[in-house]
């Protein structure tokens, strides 16, 4: 079983077909789905970022700009992350405290922390959806 860190707090996480369905039950919402916006998302970071390097703007100014560009949708991140993050521990411990007491704990959200690869990493893993659509395609 993998874990992951966040806040200083050491958490194991897992995904299988019960993090697919249990998703479904406590967000309302496809993971798959808020997969993708959180792929489409750090897609958009890295170009609007580099886009504002090729302007060769000041470190002030290249934040001033990623910020207005991506503000509207980081709230969304946000929350997609957080919940894909608690599903996974929730998978693995179904003991975990409530989605929003967990958020409580985390005292320090920073958009560069580790475990934010990580969440993604395990649950991309684990569904392998660009490998489905790869099959369907070729068929």
């Amino acid at each position: 079983m993998k874990t992951i860190t966040i806040c200083d707090k050491q958490y194991p996480v897992e995904s299988n077909a019960l993090t697919f369905v249990k998703y479904k039950s406590f967000f309302k919402t496809g993971i798959l789905k808020d997969m993708q916006f959180i792929q489409n998302y750090l897609i958009k970071q890295t170009v609007v970022a580099k886009q504002l390097e090729e302007k060769q703007l000041n470190d002030s100014e290249k934040l001033t700009n990623v910020s207005d560009y991506m503000i509207n949708d980081t709230d969304e991140f946000v929350v997609k992350i957080t919940q894909l993050a608690w599903i996974l521990i929730y998978t693995a411990n179904d003991k975990i405290e409530d989605y929003e007491t967990w958020l409580k704990s985390i005292s320090n959200f920073k958009m560069d922390d580790d475990w934010i690869a990580e969440v993604t990493e395990i649950a991309v893993d684990c569904f392998c959806w660009w490998r489905i659509v790869k099959r369907i395609s070729k068929d």
